[in-house]
Parts: structure tokens; C-alpha cells; sequence
């Protein structure tokens, strides 16, 4: 069962690799001959990242499971590139029969299209669902001379744009969050754009940053218990519970920071059937229930309760309300 863990969503809405072995999810009776057999043959599950990371990790936990249940084959494809939209390009024009799926995030399917001219927008996607949502988490290197957030932010604002900070791509909730911190609070740290969790890693403990506002998930999780990271702050409106003693940037003085929550969502082509959507999104909700998917994902990233379609269509409406203005798009 499932321990109580922090749900950032209702705060949201306010504003070629194989799955993993081992899944448990029977999956529901009869699904592959539901609704007119769906489905019939392997499913494409579309990763908009370059493999290794939480959206990686978290797109293959939810295939094997989803392979279980409906008994086909869900195959998870990293299509890296133009921070997400090359892969949301493709999925975008697919054909709408739930053949093609991707995970979609709040960069890619948001923020791209509101910053870049492309030829997709949020209203060319069906949800299904959610599969889990992670904070963004300040971090540095054990060798930092910034012991605390305090120091940092202190550093930064004497030192305008000398602090360099890693984040996963120019066009993610990230990156925006720190354009706000300078455009709000007058703290100006240079974002450094990179294609994953994997190269930000790199450049921090090569020292070629000083800092990672880094999407949270176990191995951030495991270098921090080792002590390689040594995390200042997270993004979540309140603090994390597996980090109490880390404050939030709210906390910190910077109240209006609490959106750069990573949701990782499944979405289609626009026009995908009811039916088909329905059934995915049924099998979605036992896959997050079910134990190996939580514990290779991580209990606190996996909703307590689950949020289906209309709920993930709600959080991006509601994400891309919030930054039209932040972006010039009003």
C-alpha cells in the first residue's frame, strides 16, 4: 500500500527501449478484446528526452505495465531534440488510432510551442492521464561554498548573472522559473540548457556549474544521500516530505515559484476515440496502483490518487493560463 505522499497537482491546477520485467498489473478482463480488439498490435510510446532521466524511467515503468495488461507490446522510443518538439512534431501528425502514444510534460507540449514558432500547439493532443509528477530541486556540489540556499541567493544577487545553474532544456518550467526570478525578484543567475538529468550531472560534478535546478527522481535522490548533491531548495508549494528539512523557494521569499512541478502525462494525437482512450485510461490508473511501477518510479512521484484525462487536460490548460502572460503571449 501506499504511503501518504505530497500531491502537487491540485496546486498545479490552481494556477528503441523495452519496458521494465517485472510489472504485477493483471490488467483488465477482457481489455484486448475490448473495444473492437484495441490493441491489436505493438504500441509506440514516444519519449520527447534522450534516454536515462525520470522521463525515461518513468515512460518505461508504465509500458511494461500497460504491455501486461493489455497484452501487447508497448515499445518506448527517446526522440531527443529542439528541447521536445521534434518528438511532439511526430506525434502530433500520427495517426489519432492509439497506436503512437507520448509522454507528454510541461516544456514540450507548454512551453515550446508558446516560445518557438512550430507547427503543433497543446490542442493537437489527447490526455489520457497521469503517470507522475516531481519537483524541481535546487541543488549543488559537495564542494560548494554555498552551504545553504541563503548563501546562494546572497552570492547571486551580489554577483548578477555570475552563478550558473544547469536546468533540462531552454524551454522547460525551469528555465522559466529562473527568467521569473530575475524578471520579479532581481536575482540573475545564468540558465544553462541541457538535453537531460544525465548531462547536468555531468557539468555539476565537472564543476562547469554551480548549481542544478534539476527535475527530482531517485538517482538525484541517491547522490544526495551520498552526499554528491547537497540540495537547497525545492519548487513545490510546500516542502517535500522525504526532504523536511530543505525549504521551498516560497519559503526562501520568492512566493510566486512553485511551478516548476514536472507532470508526466500519456497523450495521443488529437481524435483519438473515446473508446480507446477510455480503455487506456483505465489500465493507466491499475498500472498506478500497482507496486513495481511505484517503487521503480518512486512512491512520493506517484499520485496517491489518480488523475485521469479530463484532470491532465485541466493541469495543462491551466499551466499554459499561467505562462501566456509570464512569455508575451497576451
Amino acid at each position: 500500500m501506499k504511503k501518504n505522499t505530497v500531491v502537487f497537482l491540485p496546486a498545479l491546477a490552481g494556477l528503441a527501449m523495452m519496458g521494465l520485467v517485472g510489472c504485477s498489473a493483471s490488467g483488465s478482463a477482457g481489455a484486448q478484446e475490448a473495444e473492437g480488439g484495441y490493441p491489436s498490435k505493438p504500441v509506440t510510446f514516444v519519449v520527447p528526452f534522450a534516454a536515462g532521466g525520470p522521463s525515461t524511467v518513468t515512460a518505461l515503468a508504465f509500458a511494461s505495465c500497460l504491455e501486461a495488461g493489455l497484452g501487447q507490446t508497448f515499445v518506448v522510443e527517446n526522440q531527443p531534440g529542439g528541447s521536445g518538439g521534434l518528438a511532439m512534431q511526430d506525434v502530433s501528425s500520427a495517426k489519432p488510432d492509439g497506436y503512437t502514444l507520448t509522454l507528454g510534460t510541461n516544456g514540450p507540449l507548454v512551453m515550446n510551442p508558446m516560445i518557438n514558432e512550430l507547427n503543433y500547439s497543446i490542442k493537437d493532443f489527447t490526455s489520457v492521464g497521469v503517470m507522475a509528477q516531481m519537483p524541481t530541486v535546487l541543488v549543488v556540489g559537495e564542494d560548494s561554498p554555498y552551504e545553504s540556499a541563503d548563501d546562494f541567493f546572497a552570492a547571486a544577487d551580489k554577483n548578477p548573472g555570475k552563478l550558473s545553474v544547469a536546468v533540462p532544456g531552454a524551454t522547460t518550467s525551469a528555465a522559466i522559473e529562473l527568467q521569473r526570478l530575475y524578471e520579479e525578484y532581481d536575482i540573475e543567475v545564468i540558465a544553462v540548457p541541457a538535453v537531460g538529468n544525465a548531462e547536468m550531472t555531468t557539468s555539476l560534478l565537472g564543476g562547469h556549474v554551480d548549481a542544478l535546478f534539476i527535475t527530482d527522481h531517485q538517482d538525484v535522490q541517491s547522490r544526495i544521500d551520498k552526499g554528491s548533491f547537497v540540495p537547497l531548495a525545492v519548487s513545490s508549494p510546500e516542502r517535500a516530505d522525504w526532504y523536511p528539512d530543505v525549504p521551498t523557494l516560497a519559503e526562501l521569499g520568492f512566493t510566486e515559484l512553485v511551478n516548476a512541478v514536472s507532470v508526466f502525462g500519456v497523450m495521443g494525437p488529437k481524435g483519438m476515440p473515446d473508446p480507446i482512450v477510455s480503455t487506456l485510461e483505465s489500465e493507466l490508473k491499475t498500472c498506478s496502483e500497482d507496486a513495481t511501477v511505484i517503487d521503480q518510479i518512486g512512491e512520493m512521484f506517484v499520485p496517491a490518487e489518480f488523475s485521469g484525462a479530463a484532470a491532465l487536460d485541466e493541469v495543462f490548460a491551466d499551466m499554459q493560463r499561467l505562462y501566456e502572460p509570464i512569455l508575451g503571449q497576451e
